[in-house]
């Protein structure tokens, strides 16, 4: 089959399926090969079947189409669903949205003659085989020749706390809360269990397990809760002052001030409310959950109105920074204003207060050291406290995917046992391998972009990158020689 103007789709979940549309309104590819071992749209995060696991951003931040911030709302109408643009849904609903939206730019594709598959396999490597041509491996045994390559895969390994990593296998002991339903049937009746984390797969983990009728011990190092917001507006009547953003210096120590200053003023200018009058300061997480909750019941958040300006504005600083400041500007900021860019919504906090009020969830600021088994599972902590559990859930989040490069290919799968080395990526994420004399025709995008965008973890930014980099590819000289580029409305 021949790859002229040929792209490769690595990961077919929202960034592949973004991707793979925005190639198709612009008509730059001729042929378009998704690969994904799990096959179509099948992500952890939006196939679950729990419909009080939401959406983690707002109806208007879901669209797979950048230009159209209205497309997710409108398929929702057509579902009989009357969704605002503010309102948390369900994640299974946008698993629904983006097979729908596939399978009409699937078919926009064949009338256009774009030849298109989906591969349900691994890629294991890619490599240069030529000028504009690039060999795929993958773990199949069978091979695939394409002029670009867009990787888009999501996050890799569950990360398991070393406390609980030598008791991996043993009953009792899951590893990731995901899928959702494949360990709760595990469990027996009203059980006890102990979450690893505080973040949103610890939320997820708490909403499912008390619903289920269990008791919950979430535990983290800070036992902090996500913060709490309303909505995830894309625009806002009061911007962030953009030059002065500019002008932030990534390598000061006081880089944290500076952007919280930049933040109150901005806030304060939406409707006169300072700052310090939209969160709560507790000490208590439970407190400070109710208090949080309050604030964001009575309209009280003007914060949440910057949050999508403040990560676009991030990501474009971030992105032309060397990869050591990118680093040490994240830690820097991150403890202070990690939990408000990833607040929960607002119906999650009120149902997590109700299981904290009811007993049914507790919450700790430190974790065990130390897991032993006596007929339940016995967890010891430095400060001499002993919990029993019937079981343990870490909820500790992700790894990111290791991409290991030599003069040759990048591999999608580091050897195991061999050291790492990152490739080279640009700020327009681009892949460039040692010894090439201009970047290759590689790009990673979504959650596979951290090495140059490292806060990317949200649909639309996903979505924005996809378009970013299909007009990239339509500009390309490989790829603009009797190109119609078509603009499909």
């Amino acid at each position: 089959m021949s790859f002229s103007r040929a792209v490769a789709i690595i990961g077919a979940s929202v960034t592949g399926v973004a991707a793979f549309i925005a190639l198709v309104r612009l008509g730059t590819a001729r042929r378009i090969d998704l690969i994904d071992p799990q096959g179509l749209a099948d992500s952890i995060a939006f196939t679950t079947a729990e419909e009080g696991l939401l959406c983690n951003t707002s109806v208007q931040t879901m669209s797979v189409l950048d230009d159209d911030p209205q497309d997710f709302q409108r398929y929702l109408h057509a579902q009989g669903i009357a969704a605002s643009e503010d309102g948390f849904v369900p994640r299974a609903w946008v698993s629904g949205y983006l097979k729908q939206r596939y399978t009409q730019y699937r078919d926009l594709a064949e009338a256009r003659g774009i030849a298109h598959r989906v591969v349900r396999a691994t890629v294991r490597r890619i490599k240069p085989v030529g000028p504009g041509c690039y060999h795929l491996q993958l773990d199949d045994g069978d091979d695939l020749i394409t002029a670009a390559v867009l990787v888009c895969t999501g996050s890799a390994a569950p990360c398991v706390p070393p406390q609980v990593a030598a008791h991996v296998g043993a009953p009792g002991i899951f590893t990731t809360p995901y899928p959702t339903g494949a360990w709760l049937q595990h469990l027996n009746a009203r059980s006890r269990v102990l979450v690893l984390g505080s973040r949103l797969s610890a939320v997820d983990s708490a909403l499912l397990l008390c619903g289920a009728g269990h008791q919950v011990l979430m535990a983290s190092p800070s036992g902090r809760l996500p913060g709490v917001r309303t909505a995830t507006p894309r625009r806002s009547a009061v911007a962030l002052d953009e030059a002065r953003f500019a002008r932030l210096n990534l390598e000061s120590p006081k880089l944290y001030w500076h952007l919280l200053r930049l933040l109150a003023q901005a806030a304060k200018a939406i409707n006169g409310r300072p700052l310090r009058e939209q969160i709560d300061r507790s000490r208590d997480p439970a407190q400070r959950l109710r208090g949080e909750i309050a604030l964001a019941s009575r309209g009280a958040t003007d914060w949440q109105n910057l949050l999508v300006h403040c990560m676009d504005l991030a990501d474009l600083k971030l992105r032309a920074a060397p990869a050591t400041v990118r680093m040490a500007a994240l830690q820097n900021c991150w403890e202070a204003v990690g939990r408000y860019l990833f607040a929960v919504p607002l119906q999650t906090a009120v149902t997590l207060s109700q299981w904290i009020d009811e007993g049914r969830l507790q919450l700790a600021a430190h974790v065990p050291t130390r897991l032993e088994w006596q007929g339940r599972w016995i967890a010891h902590d430095d400060h001499g406290n002993s919990h029993a559990v019937d079981a343990v859930v870490c909820a500790s989040g992700f790894h990111k995917q290791p991409f290991h490069v030599t003069p040759q290919a990048l591999e999608l799968q580091a050897p195991a046992g061999t050291p790492c080395m990152p490739p080279a990526v640009s700020a327009q994420l681009q892949v460039s391998l040692p010894g090439a004399d201009r970047p290759d025709n590689i790009w990673l995008l979504g959650v596979a972009s951290y090495l140059a965008a490292p806060m990317v973890n949200s649909v639309y930014q996903s979505v924005r990158q996809a378009a970013e980099v299909a007009l990239m590819l339509s500009e390309h000289p490989a790829f603009s020689d009797e190109q119609t580029n078509e603009a499909v409305a």
